[in-house]
């Protein structure tokens, strides 16, 4: 059986060695206070001081002007009601340095229950402190959103861009309150998003980080924007997840962008109407759908007579009004369900599903009529020739294109103006 002695031996070897800074004072508080008895090789490597200056003096050699004098008012009284005290402020090293140092205080009694000493053991944060401080300016100099959640999905901290971007004057606002329900309770469109639905409730559920993916947030006033978004997991020591950390940014711009060059690639320019190579990627589609439905399908192609010579005459200026100002005019003519584009130049396409050559005829006449009874801005009277074709059984997109050009060509070789119907070719 190990002697007292040898047990005290191994206490004070491990003191003596342990990382964390130990000092041992008497338990008097009042002046001059607690003195102290000992000190372990950590405490003098950590303040610069040897055991020889510090056993007998004051722990108050340690302060100076950074010492938080709440702080020290707050420990005395947890020690004059014997309590144990845990805190941090600013010490001094014995060359003037100062250093933030965390301190657990705990009373030791002696059988009749009074204060004989002080253990209190000490670390130097300071570094820690500067870490977490970068951490902070870091977090709040972000121009992304950034959150903090528990396991149960309740906001623990929240950056400034994130207060911003949600529409929240504070964090405070915010803190403690389910993430999920405030910012990300519905979709796009307004419908519920059930949490369990919702890719950070999973990152909390699996502990597998998500890289970026799209979704939509909702702001404090009710409007929703798109964001790209980040989530990771926080794990204890122990293996398990105790929250997570969300990155998002607003991609508002990018989806007005991304949307525009979308418009662009399908769009024309001038007119604001479909291009041609968007257009026979819809005809071609509403082509398959006549020929498996057995629906009537008709084309009208039609350009402007003598635009040349408008161009010529009033330059490509009021050329380029015509022709938006046409594109205008027989957009409102036509059905919703109707298609039109710019084919090229001064040409256009009409595209009417459901619509057989009879009833494309008589829209094209009306628009004829309408067009030439029309003072065009700067250019006088504008008329222009159209070309009918409706689809036939087994037809493709390019023979149906065809007979329709060579209807408007016809139009325009039997003096423009008119409306002439691909079945009527060999009609004089």
């Amino acid at each position: 059986m190990v002697a007292n002695h040898e047990r005290l031996d191994v206490l004070r070897l491990a003191v003596d060695q342990a990382y964390n800074s130990v000092v041992i004072t008497t338990g008097e508080l009042d002046t001059p206070g607690p003195t102290i008895v000992y000190v372990n090789q950590a405490f003098t490597e950590m303040t610069g001081y040897t055991r020889e200056e510090v056993v007998g003096a004051t722990p108050r050699i340690l302060q100076g002007p950074k010492t938080d004098r709440t702080q020290l008012d707050r420990l005395r009284a947890r020690l004059e009601a014997g309590q144990s005290f845990q805190g941090s402020t600013v010490n001094y090293r014995k060359d003037g340095h100062p250093y933030l140092v965390e301190w657990n205080i705990t009373p030791v009694r002696d059988a009749a229950g009074s204060v004989d000493y002080y253990v209190s053991v000490q670390r130097d944060i300071t570094s820690r402190a500067e870490a977490e401080r970068f951490s902070q300016t870091l977090l709040n100099g972000l121009g992304e959103g950034v959150f903090g959640i528990d396991e149960g999905g309740r906001f623990t901290f929240v950056n400034p861009a994130a207060l911003a971007l949600l529409g929240f004057d504070g964090d405070a606002e915010l803190l403690g309150r389910n993430s999920h329900q405030l910012t990300h309770h519905s979709d796009a469109e307004g419908n519920p998003y059930p949490e369990e639905e919702c890719p950070i409730y999973r990152v909390m559920q699996t502990g597998e980080p998500l890289e970026a993916w799209q979704d939509w947030f909702w702001r404090r006033d009710g409007s929703g924007f798109p964001v790209e978004v980040y989530a990771t997991p926080l794990w204890r020591e122990m293996g398990t997840v105790f929250g997570g950390v969300v990155v998002f940014r607003d991609i508002s711009e990018q989806k007005r962008l991304e949307a525009e060059l979308e418009r662009q690639a399908s769009h024309d320019r001038l007119t604001g109407l479909y291009n041609r190579r968007f257009f026979d990627q819809l005809l071609a589609k509403e082509i398959s759908r006549a020929l498996r439905s057995g629906e009537a399908l008709s084309l009208i192609m039609f350009d402007i007579d003598h635009f040349k010579a408008i161009n010529d005459n009033y330059g490509h200026l009021i050329g380029d009004e015509i022709l938006q100002e046409l594109a205008r005019q027989v957009g409102g003519r036509l059905r919703s369900a109707d298609i039109l584009a710019r084919w090229g130049g001064e040409e256009f396409m009409a595209l009417l599903p459901d619509t057989g050559e009879a009833g494309a005829r008589e829209l094209a006449e009306t628009i004829r009529a309408q067009v030439a009874h029309q003072a065009f801005p700067s250019a006088g009277d504008v008329t222009i020739s159209l070309g009918v074709a409706e689809l036939e059984a087994g037809e493709a997109l390019e023979e149906l294109t065809r007979r329709a050009d060579e209807a408007l060509y016809a139009a325009k070789t039997q003096g423009r103006n008119r409306v002439k119907a691909a079945s009527s070719l060999d009609t004089p």
